[in-house]
């Protein structure tokens, strides 16, 4: 079985090079060239497919050294041995002293010693990698316990807001309904001098009156920790149509353009069908508040494989809105954020929003677009048996790396 991650050979002696295919061959997918040129436009073909670089020192325009450093600013992972005669000796011992080459070897090399040196190295290689996965998995795993613990607390918040300010606005909410009538009685039955003034104050407090009970409402739903029940099949692209039905006159008006990039092959996804349609709503609602006329959103889905083999449904919401130079994306989900900067409109849509993808096993990020704009990319994973992994194995599994990692180390220094 062939290994993974490629090998790239670099030697201006081709039988060197052919010598080094036949041997290993049937356990390695190899690449040769016979110049530094040659083989960085390789490296840049294959990205981090390619685990191991071998390079002669003493080649035809550039040296087996500068190859390497090039290799290095391309791929920062990538095992790099150096292939030396003895009177390379003092290149190769000062590549390896500056961080440019994991070991170097002296020609002619040994088969066998060779077999062992591109097993080890190549096992090093896959080491870097599975760390830096587990470092990015980690941060997330970090960034999403931050964030539960933040839904958790805003969930305590919304309790007490709800059961305190509910009570309070129910006598507001008495008074000015009563208002008119009361005025009536004080005027003696008299017309007021200017009615429109009190019917105005009164359907303006009124209607503060339902935004705050409505955001009170909204939050209390975001804040709810349990996981939804995913058995409703919906097709998305049936779902963004009727969004954009639903709020097609309102962007007519703004002048806003929509564009539905989601292919009718797209799988269902097994949502909880209320909850994720009021994701749309609410995610259409952000974009009408906070797009200027003539903006414009591009909304696509694909099905991808994450590094466990999982497939996921992403859906991208672009727009080229304005977003402010010194904002973080990630700001988007914090309930007291308004990408308008309008102090009278509420941020808890995307926080609901992202607590909906949480309580789905997905995930919802935020990203900037060049040269201006923002990217919304949600995750829903397609197996409706997932379930969020465990912190607990995460971490287990962390650890376990992190002593492999050191043993290696120890073996590369030995």
């Amino acid at each position: 079985m062939l290994s993974p991650y490629h090998i790239l050979y670099v030697d201006d002696e081709e039988k060197a090079l052919r010598y080094f295919k036949e041997i290993f061959g049937d356990e390695y997918t190899i690449h040769t060239a016979t110049n530094a040129m040659d083989g960085y436009r390789i490296l840049q073909t294959y990205g981090p497919q390619i685990g191991l670089l071998l390079t002669d020192q003493r080649m035809p325009g550039p040296s087996g050294v500068e190859l390497m450093e090039h290799a290095r600013k391309l791929n920062p992972n990538l095992v790099r041995i150096l292939v030396t005669a003895y009177t390379d000796y003092q290149a190769a011992v000062d590549a390896v002293n500056s961080g440019r080459c994991f070991r170097y070897l002296h020609k002619p090399w040994d088969p066998d010693e060779l077999s062992m040196v591109l097993k080890h190295a190549l096992d090093y290689y896959h080491a870097l990698i599975e760390r830096e996965r587990l470092l990015a998995e980690k941060a997330d795993t970090v960034r999403s316990m931050l964030s539960a613990d933040k839904v958790s607390g805003l969930g305590i918040l919304a309790e007490g807001l709800n059961h305190h300010l509910r009570n309070a606005l129910t006598v507001v909410r008495a008074f000015i309904d009563l208002a008119p009538m009361k005025l009536m009685e004080e005027i003696g039955g008299a017309h007021p001098r200017d009615p429109s003034f009190w019917i105005d104050v009164q359907n303006q407090a009124q209607s503060q009156l339902e935004r705050i009970q409505s955001m009170l409402a909204r939050l209390a739903e975001a804040s709810h920790s349990k996981q939804l029940d995913r058995t409703d099949q919906c097709h998305l692209k049936s779902v963004l149509n009727e969004m954009v039905e639903l709020f097609g006159p309102q962007m007519a008006e703004k002048k806003l353009q929509i564009v539905v990039d989601v292919d009718d092959t797209l799988p269902p996804v097994v949502v909880h069908g209320a909850r994720f349609r009021q994701m749309w709503r609410l995610i259409f609602m952000e974009e009408l508040t906070h797009l200027s006329a003539g903006d414009s959103i591009h909304i696509s889905a694909k099905v991808e494989r994450d590094a466990r083999g999982r497939c996921h449904v992403n859906m991208y919401v672009r727009d080229n809105g304005i977003w402010e130079g010194t904002d973080k994306p990630v700001n988007l989900f914090d309930p007291f954020y308004t990408r308008s900067r309008k102090p009278d409109d509420f941020g808890v849509n995307m926080m609901a929003c992202y607590v909906t993808m949480h309580l789905h096993g997905g995930n919802a990020e935020a990203h900037h677009l060049d040269p201006r704009g923002l990217e919304l990319k949600l995750t829903l994973p397609l197996d409706n048996g997932f379930e969020p992994k465990q912190e607990e194995d995460f971490f287990h599994t962390l650890l376990t790396h992190e002593k492999r990692w050191k043993q290696r180390e120890e073996m590369a220094a030995a």
